[in-house]
């Protein structure tokens, strides 16, 4: 299973330099971020982040496998995902370790319902306790990893998961939140919120196989939501597009 510690030690020396998005895409380079640019090598690459600070924030979950959604933004089409930031500083009944799985989702507006259907499922980490925000890269290994038009959203489970979905270890929260949400913009600046919604999946815990949707209580789908206000969880993802 992967562990977190090689990343936390990455995490703070490029936060010291002051560089974090600057040395993920010079690390890894345009060409692991955006897609092998072969055929346009002189193209420009654009940063996008979506979701809300990776700041301490007075709760933390209770239940476990829980799927979590940011619907307060969402990503221009062609970015691919790069990386997933949050903050993990609370213990859960002395829970000092978590799991967390990254996800992208498609949000399909409706005229009552939106729903929100898993696209990409990224590889997922043990995660332990830390005063400071921490980083795993948001690699899809099932689905698609771009999001192939502007309705893309993201987020997480609280679980280590298959490639089909099927959780394998699951964990009490592991990102703080807010209950209700924050207000203003999300860190996606003008147009963005800090609105998350929470599934209502406490039992069975969802299996997030590509093509399982989510929405609002009423919605026809696989699982819901709980019932609003919307909550804020200390998390983001960041992604380029050419």
């Amino acid at each position: 299973m992967p562990r977190l510690t090689s990343y936390n030690v990455y995490l703070r020396t490029v936060l010291a330099l002051g560089c974090l998005v600057g040395f993920f895409f010079t690390a890894w380079g345009s060409r692991a971020l955006a897609g092998d640019n072969t055929a346009n090598p002189a193209a420009t690459y654009t940063t996008t982040t979506e979701g809300s600070t990776p700041t301490h924030r007075s709760e933390i979950d209770s239940w476990y496998g829980q799927v979590f959604i940011y619907v307060g933004g969402s990503f221009p089409a062609g970015t691919q995902l790069a990386y997933f930031q949050y903050l993990f500083d609370l213990p859960n009944g002395g829970n000092n370790i978590g799991y967390i799985t990254p996800l992208l989702f498609e949000r399909t507006p409706g005229e009552a319902y939106t729903v929100y259907t898993v696209a990409g499922i990224g590889r997922g980490f043990e995660v332990k306790l830390d005063s400071a925000a921490q980083t795993i890269p948001f690699d899809v290994i099932e689905g698609t990893k771009v999001s192939t038009n502007g309705n893309f959203t993201f987020g997480f489970i609280n679980a280590i998961v298959n490639s089909g979905g099927t959780p394998l270890l699951t964990s009490p929260g592991a990102v703080d939140y807010d209950a209700p949400g924050d207000g203003g913009e999300g860190v996606g600046g003008a147009g963005t919120t800090n609105d998350w919604a929470a599934s209502d999946s406490k039992s069975p815990t969802p299996v997030v196989a590509l093509g399982t949707t989510f929405g609002a209580p009423g919605a026809s789908t696989d699982y819901i939501f709980l019932a609003p206000p919307f909550r804020t969880y200390s998390a983001l993802a960041t992604g380029v597009a050419p």
